[in-house]
């Protein structure tokens, strides 16, 4: 324990805290910062009416522990952005001890990597400890294994953006795994500066490898739980049922020619779209032009999520839509199958032809996939919009304005990502507008729907 002084396990109550006939406990690992506190994971922790933070043992699950101490859970805190729909995002928790912990040859603290530190270099080694089970069996006693990890670089050639890192390579001490249930909220320390670099989140890897969150993404957290802003809880399947995905092979989009042209066929863009009826979605022209099929996923936040192959005398783009510009960035996509609609998925009804967007006041929600810290989470949220002409001075000659209009954006939200998502009156429930494209720092540019009804209701010639 000298050479892992700084690891704490947590035991947690699975069971409701008003069943006393259930007393099953789960076990985590955690990392001590200080005398009075312990980091770990969210997931280990959330809406357990008390944990168990126990130190200085080499066996978490031993009944008989030096040190255990009870925490309640008005002393822990967790990320404000976690949530268990989305595995492994935001996935920490701080745990404030009432009465300090008496460090000594077995419990000890170790400190945090600084905010600037970047992990870019995938040869650099580092520990990983953990009370993972072996083999799946108890009683779980702390290991530590030395490992490297996917770099940034390698990461984002995925595009599936994350703030997840993956174990690539290491010492296979459990059956071939690196981590293993039990090392959830364990210490992931750089064997160059011996200092906490990241949190490891679970092993759902589909080879074991394991994954972990880096730390710097979550120091100011640590230092002060209450200075994060709390945003909505991404969307449930039933609140998005009206939102698809396009799912596009990068490298035949006319707007990404000149970026992908040496990408695989299997390398594919995401974009988000709208479901209009049984047989009708609505997404941007720029994300399906000059692609020869697409793929459209409906309830898309379930596990029953359906793909279904588009090809490309299935779309039809705006006639006036341009590259060399924003306006008229709609296309329809027209189904051969109709969907089947039920509760988590259904269609948005559009806004009546004469409705004109004049009332700055006017508050809208805007649907889709937003960027939040590396990880893409499918949320809405309340915004204002602005007129064309406010907007313009902002993009130049290739913004529109008689076509065109923009909305304010509250970076605590994240960044739209997958363009093509709804934008949906709060007065009258229905579809005002759909989100095309943003320049970092600026607004966003959505395009107004009711000036395009006559081109949307017409029927695919």
């Amino acid at each position: 324990m000298s050479q892992a002084k700084f690891v704490a396990g947590i035991h947690a109550p699975a069971n409701h805290p008003n069943d006393a006939s259930r007393k099953i406990m789960n076990m985590c690992t955690a990392f001590i910062l200080s005398k009075t506190e312990i980091i770990t994971n969210a997931h280990c922790v959330d809406d357990a009416p008390y944990v168990y933070v126990v130190a200085g043992t080499k066996v978490v699950s031993d009944a008989n522990q030096k040190i255990k101490i009870k925490v309640e859970k008005e002393n822990i805190a967790w990320h404000p952005h976690y949530s268990r729909l989305i595995f492994g995002a935001f996935d920490i928790a701080k745990i404030t001890l009432k009465t300090p912990l008496e460090f000594s040859d077995t419990v000890g603290s170790i400190k945090l990597v600084d905010k600037d530190y970047k992990l870019n270099d995938p040869s650099e080694v580092v520990t990983v400890y953990g009370y993972g089970v072996l083999n799946n069996t108890r009683p779980s006693i702390l290991r530590r294994c030395d490992a490297n990890y996917i770099s940034d670089v390698e990461r984002a050639n995925t595009f599936q953006l994350s703030q997840t890192l993956y174990f690539t390579t290491g010492e296979a001490t459990n059956d071939g795994k690196i981590t293993t249930h039990g090392d959830s909220g364990g210490p992931v320390v750089s064997k160059t500066n011996g200092k906490i670099v990241g949190i490891t989140t679970g092993c759902k890897t589909t080879d074991g490898r394991g994954s972990f969150l880096p730390i710097t993404l979550f120091l100011d957290f640590i230092h002060d739980p209450k200075s994060v802003k709390p945003i909505p809880p991404p969307l449930t399947p039933n609140e998005a049922k009206f939102i698809a995905d396009i799912k596009v092979p990068a490298k035949f989009l006319t707007a990404y020619k000149k970026k992908f042209a040496d990408a695989d066929e299997d390398y594919q863009i995401q974009f988000n779209a709208i479901i209009l009826s049984k047989t009708e979605i609505l997404t941007c022209a720029h994300s399906v032009l000059g692609a020869p099929y697409v793929y459209v996923t409906v309830n898309k936040l379930s596990r029953n999520a359906t793909e279904l192959k588009v090809t490309k005398d299935q779309i039809e783009i705006h006639e006036e839509y341009s590259l060399s510009g924003l306006a008229f960035d709609i296309a329809k996509i027209t189904l051969e199958e109709p969907l089947e609609f039920n509760d988590n998925v259904g269609s948005i009804d559009l806004v009546d032809k004469g409705y004109k967007m004049n009332d700055p006041y006017e508050m809208v929600t805007v649907y889709g996939d937003m960027l939040l810290d590396g990880t893409m989470i499918t949320r809405r949220y309340d915004t204002k919009y602005l007129d064309g002409a406010i907007c313009k001075p902002n993009f130049g000659a290739v913004f529109d304005a008689n076509h065109l209009m923009c909305y304010t954006l509250d970076e605590s939200m994240g960044t739209p990502f997958a363009y093509g998502g709804p934008m949906i009156s709060k007065k009258n429930n229905k579809l005002v507008g759909m989100t095309l494209f943003r320049l970092s720092g600026k607004p966003v540019i959505f395009q107004p729907i009711a000036p395009l009804l006559d081109w949307i209701r017409k029927p695919k010639v």
